[in-house]
């Protein structure tokens, strides 16, 4: 079998073979609403790359470009309240208010908050503004060049798009409406060399122009050229090695296509390694800002640790869809698949299979080091048991994993997120029913059965005395709890303890 290395690894070879350190991975996202996790994959990966590459002893610069002079061109579903907001639709969002009053721009407040989650996530590149960007000049050398260069650029665009212009098209870059201070519904009429005609006419579905005619320079720093000529410019003057996408920009005739044709028909060299990476879904639907498709970051993040979403995100294969559901059961699972890599990492095995190599691999991206070795479950049922942190670290021998963990947990149970058989009391109430097979296993527990021990022992006890084990399990589950279900009984005998679970059963029907 050949061996398993994770894309991380192979993208990092690829960028050493065909390009010069220092190396530079970039990203960027437009900020026009609220962070989910389809974006945290946009500074993720990348992430991961250059942790390869450091790991490797090459030099890096990590940059990434939050997209906040692009148009906010639609209200995300969290913020309809803030009605407003449509004055401004058409606008760069770096020049729309924040709805919550907190930072300079409506765009600026969600590049912040998505800042602040990859500090969250350890991850820390060099953030740059778009708006920003432009107004130091950085792009005001690739629109003259695109000015003089019209007709091929022209050419090139059509060709790589897949698309025909109309005759008039001359679009290739946007202003600024004096007037109104809209930027998605200019229409360039004329070049005359530093100088740009344009009407603010447009009718974008979103919002309308207002009419007004007017030059604008490309020295006044009032335009952003569309993506398809901005990302290669921004390429060049930062000099990126490789950036990533997803598969949509991927596409035949899609962005990155007239990306790598203005690099290498326009600009005569080679583009950056690019690579592209699926989608995270919910339910088969895409996450989505504007839509409200999916948990937030945010919200997230207070149910589980950073660690576990690097590590569910970074495990699939990067061009494949990505799963992501949020609900209980699903980051239960999520937590056990993250011990066990952490435990095949730990193992000094070296006959894993593809599947558990992939785990260890993205476990060592995940974190540093391991902060817990209990079970998220067992932790779940200690603490409706004990209610006590120090103590019930000490009960599962791991006060520094407990420690780490209790806030989630804590989290949890505020929100009312802990699955139904996982809310109870230990509080013992006696039935009427199986009386003799009740004493019987209280009798044969024994204190150093394991939880899967004292399951066992239920069906042994069923099965010698005739009846359904489903029903035993319930009289156990009443007698320890007051209610028919709960916890798998093994770990809920065990985390109450066994000689206490024992006394407890034979003072009720001993």
């Amino acid at each position: 079998m050949t061996e398993f290395r994770h894309w991380s690894e192979v993208i990092a070879e690829k960028i050493v073979s065909e390009k010069k350190e220092p190396y530079v991975i970039a990203s960027g996202i437009t900020t026009s609403g609220p962070i989910h996790m389809g974006t945290v994959c946009e500074f993720l990966y990348p992430s991961a790359l250059v942790k390869h590459l450091e790991e490797m002893g090459y030099k890096t610069r990590f940059v990434f470009v939050g997209d906040i002079f692009d148009p906010f061109d639609n209200i995300p579903a969290p913020l309809k309240s803030f009605e407003w907001l449509s004055e401004h639709l058409g606008k760069p969002l770096s020049e729309v208010p924040d709805p919550y009053r907190c930072c300079p721009s409506y765009g600026e407040h969600f590049l912040n908050q998505a800042v602040e989650i990859m500090e969250r996530l350890d991850v820390h590149p060099e953030v740059l503004k778009a708006n920003e960007l432009y107004t130091k000049g950085e792009y005001d050398e690739f629109a003259r060049f695109f000015i003089r260069n019209f007709p091929r650029v022209r050419e090139v665009i059509e060709q790589s798009s897949m698309s025909k212009r109309s005759p008039d098209w001359k679009d290739i870059l946007l202003p600024v409406c004096e007037q109104c201070g809209k930027i998605a519904t200019t229409s360039v009429k004329s070049f005359d060399g530093d100088h740009i005609e344009y009407v603010c006419d447009k009718d974008v579905g979103y919002t309308k122009g207002c009419g007004y005619h007017g030059w604008t320079k490309i020295s006044d720093h009032r335009y952003k050229l569309i993506f398809r000529l901005d990302w290669p410019s921004r390429h060049v003057f930062l000099n990126v090695s490789a950036e990533g996408a997803g598969v949509d920009h991927h596409t035949k005739g899609g962005t990155w296509d007239t990306v790598v044709a203005v690099h290498r028909k326009l600009f005569n060299r080679e583009p950056p390694v690019g690579f592209k990476y699926g989608f995270v879904l919910l339910h088969g639907k895409k996450y989505s800002k504007s839509k409200g498709i999916g948990l937030g970051v945010y919200e997230l993040l207070e149910l589980v640790p950073p660690e576990v979403v690097k590590f569910v995100l970074l495990r699939p294969d990067l061009e494949e869809n990505k799963e992501f559901d949020p609900s209980s059961r699903s980051l239960i699972r999520a937590f056990d698949e993250y011990n066990r890599a952490a435990d095949l990492a730990e193992s000094g095995r070296t006959d894993l299979s593809r599947g558990e190599r992939k785990d260890v691999a993205a476990y060592r991206l995940s974190t540093d080091r391991r902060r817990w070795r209990v079970d998220f479950v067992d932790l779940l049922i200690h603490y409706q048991v004990y209610r006590d942190w120090d103590y019930i670290g000490q009960k599962l021998d791991d006060p520094e994993g407990v420690s780490y963990l209790s806030k989630y947990v804590s989290n949890w149970v505020a929100m009312g997120f802990v699955p139904e058989e996982y809310v109870f009391r230990f509080k013992p109430s006696k039935t009427d029913r199986f009386t003799e097979q009740l004493k019987d296993f209280a009798t044969k527990l024994s204190v150093d059965m394991r939880p899967e021990d004292v399951h066992n022992l239920v069906y042994e006890v069923a099965r010698s005395s005739g009846i359904n084990p489903r029903e035993l399990f319930k009289a156990l589950y009443l007698s320890l709890i007051g209610k028919d279900h709960g916890p798998r009984l093994g770990r809920l005998v065990v985390a109450i303890g066994i000689e206490k679970v024992k006394k407890t059963l034979l003072d009720l029907y001993g």
